[in-house]
C-alpha cells in the first residue's frame, strides 16, 4: 500500500529573536546570537546567560483575557499556531472549517514540562505564607496539555489533541506521531510542533546541579552556547514555540496551498542507559536515525544536510558524533552537519520543531544554517559543521536529530518539495 505524502503548508515560530519565521530565519542565517546576560537576579545564580525573549508581549497578539488565562509557554504556542495557520491560508476558525471538518483536525504538541512558571508562582505563594490559596487557573495553566487545549479552543477543533512529553525530543515526536494520524486516516490535517518556557528556579537549579548548563564562558556572553567546540561547557536555556501545518499532498494541491516541504521519515528509540547521560556508544541514537531512513526508503548517502541536536554539552555532542560516524561512515565527511543552538540556545521541548523549521527553510532557500561560536572544533566532531557563516548548498533531503533526558531519541527526515 502506498503511503500518503505528508507536506508542510504553514509555519509559525516564537523564538528568542522574536515572533515570526522571518525574524528567526534571517538572524540564524546572519549568524546572530540571541544569548544574553540573565536579567532576573534570582535566576542568574544558576544561569548567568540565557536565550530568552525579553520583549515578549502576548497582548499584542491575543486578547488580554485570553492571554491572562495562559502560561507563557502556551501563549507562545498559540501565537505560533496562529501564524502557521495564517501562513497556510486560514485566517480564522471559519476559514479553516470551510476546508476541513473540525472533527477531523488534529493537534499534536510537544512540551517537556508545561506551565512551570505558573506552578512555581503558586507554590511560592503558599511556601512563603503570602496566601493559603492559589488561583483556580493554576492547574489548567500549568498542565502540559494547556497549549494544545488553547489551540483547540481558539479554533473550535474537536479532533485528537495530544501532548508528547519526551524531554528534548518532545516536539520531534509530536511531529512524527502526527504523520501517523494522517497516514491512518485519524486526521485530515494536523497542527504539530512544540512550546516551552522553563525559566524557573527549580528547573534551572536542577539543570545546574546536573552540570547541563553552561556556567562559565568567554567575555562575550553571546558566545556561551558553543556546540562542537573543545571548550563547550554546557547548554544555554532558550524558550519559544514552533508549529508546522501538516496535510496530505492531494488536499494541499486541491486548495492551491503553498507547499514548503515533505515529511518522509520518522524514527524513535530509547537508550535504556541512564536518566540524563546519553549512551556514549550512540547505538540507540543511530537506531532512531536508521528507523527514520528506513521509513523514508533512503540510504545514509541520500542525506544532504544534518541538523544536529548538539546542545554544547561535552557528553551529548560526543555521543551524537559517534552515532553519526557509525551510521554515515566516511561519507559523514561529505555532509554538512550544523547546530542552531549556538544562536537560540536549547529550547528543550520545542527543539525538534524549531530545528525542523530550520531544515525546511534551508531546503527552501538553499542556505545552510551555520554553527556559530565554534572557534576550536573538537577533533571528534563532524568534519563540516558549517562554522560561523552560512553558505549556499542545494538540498533534497535533510535529517533532524533530537535527543533528550531519559534516553529519548527522535529523528525526522524532510524532503524538498518537488511536484
Amino acid at each position: 500500500m502506498n503511503k500518503d505524502r505528508i507536506v508542510v503548508t504553514g509555519i509559525g515560530t516564537v523564538t528568542p529573536f522574536g515572533i515570526g519565521v522571518s525574524s528567526f530565519w534571517d538572524k540564524i542565517i546572519a549568524g546572530q546570537s540571541a544569548v544574553h546576560k540573565t536579567a532576573n537576579e534570582e535566576l542568574e545564580q544558576w544561569a548567568p546567560v540565557m536565550a530568552s525573549y525579553d520583549g515578549f508581549d502576548p497582548s499584542a497578539y491575543l486578547p488580554k483575557k485570553q492571554a491572562r488565562a495562559l502560561d507563557r509557554f502556551a501563549q507562545m504556542g498559540l501565537i505560533a499556531a496562529i501564524e502557521a495557520l495564517q501562513d497556510a491560508g486560514f485566517s480564522n476558525s471559519e476559514a479553516l472549517q470551510q476546508v476541513y471538518d473540525k472533527n477531523n483536525i488534529g493537534i499534536s504538541i510537544g512540551s517537556a514540562y508545561g506551565g512551570v512558571q505558573t506552578l512555581e508562582e503558586g507554590s511560592e505563594r503558599i511556601a512563603k505564607g503570602i496566601s493559603k490559596r492559589v488561583s483556580a487557573r493554576l492547574v489548567p495553566k500549568s498542565i502540559p496539555n494547556a497549549c494544545a487545549s488553547a489551540i483547540a479552543i481558539n479554533y473550535d477543533i474537536h479532533g485528537p489533541a495530544m501532548t508528547y512529553s519526551t524531554a528534548c525530543a518532545s516536539s520531534s515526536n509530536s511531529i512524527g506521531e502526527a504523520s501517523y494520524w494522517l497516514q491512518l486516516g485519524k486526521a485530515d490535517m494536523v497542527i504539530a510542533g512544540g512550546a516551552e518556557s522553563l525559566f524557573s528556579p527549580a528547573i534551572l537549579s536542577g539543570l545546574r546541579a546536573a552540570t547541563a548548563l553552561a556556567s562559565t564562558g568567554p567575555e562575550d556572553l553571546g558566545t556561551w552556547s558553543r556546540p562542537f567546540d573543545k571548550h563547550r561547557s554546557g547548554m544555554v536555556m532558550g524558550e519559544g514555540a514552533a508549529i508546522v501545518i501538516l496535510e496530505r499532498l492531494e488536499k494541499a494541491k486541491e486548495r492551491n496551498a503553498h507547499i514548503y516541504a515533505e515529511l518522509v521519515g520518522y524514527g524513535t528509540s530509547n537508550d535504556a542507559f541512564h536518566e540524563t547521560t546519553p549512551n556514549p556508544a550512540g547505538s540507540s541514537a543511530k537506531l532512531a536515525m536508521e528507523h527514520a531512513l528506513k521509513s523514508a526508503a533512503l540510504k545514509p548517502e541520500d542525506i544532504d544536510y544534518v541538523n544536529a541536536h548538539a546542545t554544547a554539552t561535552p557528553v551529548g555532542d560526543q555521543a551524537e558524533a559517534v552515532a553519526l560516524r557509525s551510521l554515515f561512515g566516511d561519507h559523514l565527511d561529505q555532509i554538512p552537519v550544523s547546530s542552531i543552538k549556538g544562536a537560540v540556545g536549547h529550547m528543550l521541548g520545542t527543539a525538534g520543531a524549531i530545528e525542523s523549521v530550520a531544515c525546511i527553510k534551508a531546503m527552501e532557500t538553499s542556505q545552510l544554517p551555520p554553527t556559530i561560536n565554534c572557534d576550536d572544533k573538537d577533533d571528534n566532531m563532524p568534519k563540516d559543521i558549517v562554522p560561523n557563516h552560512t553558505r549556499t548548498h542545494d538540498m533534497t533531503y535533510t535529517l533532524s536529530n533530537s535527543f533528550g533526558f531519559g534516553g529519548q531519541n527522535s529523528v525526522l527526515v524532510w524532503k524538498k518539495y518537488m511536484d
